[in-house]
């Protein structure tokens, strides 16, 4: 009878031992990846991970959201939205170096401004005014464009249409 209850004894024990074992010999297989390359997104979609930005800007002046940009040209852009005018104005300043600001009833200008964070250095004039329900913003590059250098006397009064005397190359112009 102990040769029994020993051997039962260790059966468990031995059953157990195998268990384990044959548990960490037998570990799943982690899931083949696939390295099939991804489909190419089209240049009008988002991916998954993009998502459309919560602010339009324009120059790099970010816009509070719900303004959309309604026309733009090559200096300057028009934006229109439903924020008042006073929250439109209190998103703006801070990224502008204008210390003041023009007001009139329904209408604010910064005339000549420059961005906080733009390394290009470039010159704004924002003007933000009231528009039915919304606000409109009109924002202007009027950075002057650098001066020539290295142009002889000659050369300088051509590009104006002159000759040295001042009187004017082509004699039909009038000014």
């Amino acid at each position: 009878m102990t040769k029994t209850r020993a051997r039962s004894a260790r059966t468990p024990r031995t059953l157990w031992l195998l268990a384990a074992l044959t548990g960490a010999c037998h570990s799943k297989a982690p899931p083949a990846s696939s390295d099939v390359p991804e489909k190419p997104a089209a240049p009008d979609r988002l991916r998954d991970d993009e998502r459309l930005p919560e602010a339009e800007t324009a120059f790099g002046l970010s816009l509070p959201p719900g303004m959309r940009l309604t026309r733009q040209f090559k200096d300057s852009a028009y934006f229109l939205g439903k924020p008042e005018l006073s929250s439109v104005l209190l998103a703006l300043q801070p990224q502008l170096t204008a210390r003041s600001v023009e007001m009139s009833s329904g209408r604010a200008l910064f005339a000549r401004t420059q961005l906080e964070r733009d390394a290009a250095g470039r010159w704004l004039r924002i003007e933000v005014s009231a528009e039915g329900r919304g606000t409109q913003v009109y924002v202007q590059d009027v950075t002057p464009p650098p001066p020539v250098r290295g142009l002889s006397e000659q050369e300088i009064w051509s590009r104006v249409g002159r000759n040295p005397d001042g009187t004017p190359i082509n004699e039909n112009q009038q000014y």
